[in-house]
């Protein structure tokens, strides 16, 4: 069974002129153990598509479910703490704390027993490549790769099942962004998560196990 399921999800707002049809009868499954793409110009509801499926936004009809349980029925806090996990383009990390206080953070927020967050935020850290001397730095003193690897380490920390992430190799150079990418397909493929990336660069796309099109809100099915 999917993880995630999409039934004719519509999303629709309005600007200071129009009403604007930014997500068009999308269905779609996801599932665990798989990296899903969404790929599609600006303004095709790549973004929009992804803030849905993390409850930021309500779908103006249809519905969103995880493990078979309507979103909107679930309590909002909880779901984006335990269920799913954000990566952000930016980072995102708390510039006031250090790299491990980063990673502890979500478990502090979900009441975990400090010790036993201390070994899961020190093992997810070691796991990705960064070295227990930059554990008590501060994330602006590493590099961008570094505090993309950081702010992976603090997504698992949260124990989620889904992953999304948005432009996550966006303000990084290619060898960087290739790390990234291989992170995230064996975090699929390993450890059985389900990672949705919302991305412009094509050669991530690719490393994806399935591509969603959009254009105009809608999939396009095809070239």
């Amino acid at each position: 069974m999917a993880i995630l399921e999409l039934k004719q999800v519509y999303y629709s707002y309005k600007n200071r002129y129009q009403q604007v049809d930014a997500i068009k009868g999308i269905s779609l499954n996801f599932e665990e153990g798989k990296v899903y793409s969404i790929v599609g110009p600006s303004g095709s509801g790549k973004t929009t598509l992804l803030s849905l499926i993390a409850g930021l936004d309500k779908p103006t009809s249809g519905a969103i479910y995880y493990q078979g349980q309507n979103i909107e029925h679930m309590n909002k806090d909880y779901y984006r703490r335990k269920c799913i996990s954000f990566i952000y383009q930016s980072f995102n990390l708390l510039p006031f704390l250090t790299v491990l206080e980063n990673v502890l953070y979500p478990m502090k927020l979900n009441k975990m027993d400090m010790k036993e967050a201390k070994e899961k935020a020190i093992h997810y850290l070691k796991s990705l490549g960064i070295k227990e001397s930059q554990h008590n730095r501060f994330p602006s003193t590493l590099s961008g790769g570094e505090q993309q690897r950081v702010a992976i380490a603090r997504a698992l920390a949260a124990n989620p099942k889904v992953l999304l992430a948005d432009e996550p190799t966006g303000n990084l150079d290619s060898d960087n962004s290739k790390n990234i990418v291989n992170i995230l397909r064996k975090l699929s493929h390993e450890n059985n998560y389900c990672v949705i990336v919302v991305t412009h660069d094509l050669e991530v796309a690719e490393k994806a196990d399935e591509v969603i099109k959009l254009k105009d809100g809608e999939i396009i099915y095809g070239n």
